[in-house]
């Protein structure tokens, strides 16, 4: 792992992927005139992981962004708050029995398009940026935040989300992540739910990790 904060960038991967599955199953719905409240409620599940992954970011990256290049991260924060809008009224429409198809398609279409290219410039730029103007331990640290966020009742369902969602290495990134940044009492209670979430892929991960074994 070449940084702590690779992490932050599967989980990238992650919304991408499920957005993009999200947007063109509405579509498929709306060429249909069906009913999408089902795909909402599945938007819904990564709504929520999005909002705590944001809220890491405004805690631990835009500031730490700030010190070491500033004015930077504004922008950054400026597409949360857009990000917000977009996913606010997507959310009102889970309170329609019958949700405009069309209107759906139109606005998880918006969220996909302004996601992905905020989720790649923030890889291209701002976590460059931060890899390499900040030391090791603060990148941990960084990340410890970010996991932090997620509250610990809910991490049983962030780890059910994320984890489907990736390929192997990043699935071996993220362990091998939470590994450094979470206690190892911590970790013990993420192991089995990591390995409940990916079934039989967790042989492939303990490959690749071995020490993984080892841990409580």
């Amino acid at each position: 792992m070449s940084s702590p904060l690779d992490v932050v960038l599967c989980f990238h991967n992650a919304f991408r992927k499920d957005v993009a599955q999200i947007d063109s199953s509405v579509l498929d719905i709306a060429r249909s005139e069906g009913n999408p409240s089902a795909i909402l409620n599945r938007l819904h599940a990564m709504d929520e992981i999005l909002d705590y992954h944001a809220r890491g970011e405004e805690a631990a990256v835009f500031p730490a962004v700030e010190n070491v290049a500033p004015l930077v991260a504004k922008a950054y924060l400026m597409d949360h708050r857009e990000l917000d809008k977009m996913v606010e009224y997507l959310e009102t429409m889970l309170l329609q029995k019958s949700p405009d198809p069309l209107q759906a398609s139109r606005a998880t279409a918006i969220l996909n398009s302004h996601l992905r290219i905020h989720l790649d410039e923030e890889d291209a730029h701002l976590y460059p940026i931060l890899i390499e103007k900040t030391t090791l331990s603060q990148q941990v640290a960084i990340g410890g935040i970010m996991s932090g966020k997620i509250p610990p009742d809910r991490f049983p369902a962030a780890i059910a989300w994320l984890f489907p969602l990736l390929d192997l290495n990043d699935r071996v990134t993220v362990t091998r992540g939470w590994m450094t940044f979470m206690p190892m009492q911590v970790f013990a209670n993420v192991k089995p739910l990591i390995k409940n979430a990916v079934a039989q892929g967790w042989d492939a991960i303990a490959q690749k990790i071995p020490e993984l074994e080892e841990r409580l």
